[in-house]
């Protein structure tokens, strides 16, 4: 399969080539390689098409500078690519995320193995590493959670590890989830069925905790239905957003009847904790 890369040049770098990383996502890109100055993004070049690029958000906000040219390359042998520059990470010292072919590294209290190929969620990216750490002050044991956009599904895995008894995975990607489920049967969970579906949860699900680490629009507008699918006291854990937007995220929150609870941010990357 040939593909074609859109190489991106983005100025500021930061936040924004995380930004259009996920918008990038969100219309078909499987692959991603960070530039000095920008990103390259891959897609199939059967799937290739310009109008999209002309779509996108991040390109049209006063905030950012984007530019970008085309070309076709040759088949990618992803996993190669990501073995390459896929490193461990932990997270305060009690969470590591590691790779297969990495060598064990105790004494981490969990330990998740984890292939990415083209799902993001590998505990890199300041988003996930936020969600890592509110999740490891919270009381999960016995209680439903919802990861959605699970991505990888590593914060299910954790979910599980902290003693979750049920724990639903839903992402909208196919690919996605493919990986969340054999990332799950790689760390021998008994506990997570991993769902391809949208964030319309059903009203009345009864979730203990709903983690949500996806992009502010995809938030916002399914504010009400993560609400209405938390039980009493239920947490709603978002990130994905940047701080410049944490008023909006605020607001939208507290409009579907969310109290504060906690707020992290990691460079231009923001977290909020909410409780129905």
């Amino acid at each position: 399969m040939r593909y074609t890369e859109v190489n991106f040049l983005v100025n500021p770098v930061e936040p924004w080539r995380d930004v259009l990383m996920v918008e990038l996502t969100e219309v078909g890109y499987e692959g991603f390689e960070e530039t000095a100055h920008g990103i390259k993004a891959f897609i199939p070049t059967a799937e290739f098409d310009p109008s999209v690029l002309r779509s996108l958000l991040v390109p049209k906000d006063p905030h950012v500078s984007v530019t970008f040219t085309v070309h076709e390359v040759p088949e990618i042998n992803w996993n190669a690519r990501w073995e390459q520059e896929f490193q461990p990470v932990e997270v305060d010292g009690k969470v590591l995320v590691r790779a297969e072919f990495h060598p064990a590294a105790p004494p981490y209290e969990h330990e998740i193995i984890i292939t990415p190929r083209m799902a993001f969620g590998t505990g890199h990216h300041a988003t996930t590493r936020m969600m890592v750490k509110a999740m490891l002050a919270m009381d999960l044991r016995g209680k439903r959670v919802c990861d959605l956009g699970c991505g990888t599904g590593v914060l299910a895995i954790l979910a599980e590890r902290l003693g979750a008894a049920e724990v639903v995975a839903i992402d909208h990607d196919p690919v996605a989830v493919e990986n969340a489920r054999d990332n799950v049967a790689m760390n021998h969970c008994q506990r997570i069925v991993v769902e391809k579906g949208d964030t319309d949860l059903a009203n009345g699900a009864g979730y203990d905790a709903i983690l949500a680490n996806i992009e502010r629009n995809t938030l916002v507008r399914s504010m009400v239905d993560m609400a209405a699918a938390l039980a009493a006291n239920g947490k709603l854990l978002l990130s994905g957003f940047v701080r410049e937007d944490g008023e909006v995220m605020a607001k939208s929150a507290m409009d579907a009847g969310l109290r504060h609870v906690l707020t992290l941010e990691e460079g231009e990357w923001a977290f909020s904790e909410w409780e129905k």
